[in-house]
């Protein structure tokens, strides 16, 4: 099958809802276990990593992360390669920005490496066309049959985007290691009917009266902070969709009506939970639609916060209400009368920067140490400051106050993603 029929097919035979839980385990159940044989079969690391548990008993599988899973990389796939070829064909398309250099029908691709380290995705053509479809029946809102239009702006092109080129839909990569200026002109000239870029670039265009009237606006990349979405949102005058990604693979995408659900059609997802009472955990992944570079009971160091009510779209796909950001969006302040630290996770820190005024129009809070906290606001000399916020928040943590140190916040989108609230300093 060529790779634009596959990419059909595979837009085709997404399901566009499941009507119960009971259909998306049906679903699951069938394509996991056929995953798990397979990767047995042709996983050095898995079959040692399963030792002594039966197909069957996967939900028990030992966990994986992202430094066990780059220590045993050439184990860990289902492929020969050579990995020394693989790393410098992906370091020099950083450098070139030419990203079409392949290892037979393998593209190799770098993470962003925000929490530290980078991660390697080792994707084969098939997967790469099945990504296509699945990316379009989630993404487009309107039949593949019509002509679209669509602007990504990354930090990386892939060859797995390029898949996407057809005589009806036509893709634009837009660099993000260009000025911001040139790529507002450039997108102004393709006024493109879908645009997909991290909030951060879409917030720039918002602010700068960006001439385009896209159809579907779709967030990606970054975590879309709810004053970003609401300006992006008043800008466009539509709903912001999501695309929530990772190197790991295509996590949750919106409904019609903007509610990030979970793609539990390509992978399950379980969870380890942070606050089970308030719906926060850590998602366990299992890929059954990657092969090549098998991701299995891996787990995510994001923190997902569950939706308490069903969406009114009537999809029975687990609806998350926020993507906080990694663990190491925690702070971790020291409890009173303790030489122990208490975890805040980043919407307590969100909601009291809030509080500080109303007219901030962007922000940035670090953990620099132990105690100090820097809050970066715009516009500046926001007078007054309103602290009790944080105050409440200190108090009914029952922690000690952190010293709160005011300057300026700026970000100009580029191959940086911005974070909003992140912790700095180390916690031994």
């Amino acid at each position: 099958m060529s790779n634009k029929l596959l990419t059909l097919w595979r837009y085709l035979r997404t399901p566009k809802k499941f009507k119960s839980r009971a259909q998306i385990e049906k679903w699951q159940r069938k394509r996991v276990a056929k995953h798990i044989k397979f990767v047995r079969k042709n996983s050095v690391f898995y079959a040692n990593h399963w030792q002594g548990l039966g197909d069957e008993d996967w939900q028990k599988f030992p966990l994986v992360n992202k430094a066990l899973m780059m220590d045993n990389l050439e184990n860990l796939l289902t492929i020969d390669l050579d990995l020394e070829e693989a790393y410098s064909i992906a370091k020099s398309a950083e450098i070139t920005r030419d990203f079409s250099p392949h290892i037979g029908d393998i593209s190799i691709g770098f993470s962003s490496g925000t929490s530290g380290s980078r991660g390697v995705h080792v994707v084969s053509d098939n997967e790469g066309s099945n990504w296509a479809g699945f990316m379009l029946a989630r993404g487009l809102g309107s039949s593949i049959l019509g002509k679209h239009h669509v602007a990504l702006f990354l930090r990386a092109n892939s060859n797995n985007y390029e898949k996407i080129n057809s005589k009806r839909i036509k893709f634009s990569f837009f660099d993000l290691l260009k000025p911001m200026e040139q790529l507002q002109k450039e997108v102004e000239i393709a006024n493109p009917t879908e645009l997909i870029a991290p909030p951060s670039v879409l917030r720039y265009l918002a602010d700068n009266n960006c001439k385009i009237n896209p159809k579907r606006i779709i967030s990606a990349a970054e975590v879309l902070d709810p004053i970003d979405e609401k300006i992006i949102s008043e800008y466009f005058s539509q709903i912001v969709h999501q695309f929530y990604t990772s190197t790991e693979g295509e996590m949750a995408a919106t409904c019609e009506f903007g509610t990030l659900h979970l793609n539990e059609s390509i992978m399950h997802i379980g969870k380890q939970w942070v606050d089970e009472e308030n719906g926060l955990f850590h998602p366990i992944l299992t890929d059954f639609m990657r092969t090549t570079q098998p991701i299995i009971r891996y787990l995510q160091n994001d923190i997902l916060v569950l939706q308490k009510e069903g969406c009114k779209c009537g999809d029975a796909r687990t609806a998350i209400s926020q993507v906080m950001g990694r663990s190491d969006d925690v702070f971790y302040l020291q409890k009173n009368n303790s030489d122990e630290f208490e975890p805040i996770v980043p919407d307590f820190i969100r909601r009291a920067v809030m509080r500080l005024n109303p007219k901030i129009e962007a922000y940035h809070a670090i953990q620099k140490s132990r105690s100090k906290i820097e809050i970066g606001l715009q516009p500046t000399n926001l007078d007054p400051l309103d602290f009790s916020g944080f105050e409440e928040l200190f108090k009914e943590k029952n922690v000690r106050k952190a010293e709160l140190i005011i300057t300026e916040h700026s970000h100009i989108p580029s191959t940086n993603k911005l974070r909003r609230i992140y912790r700095e300093c180390e916690m031994e």
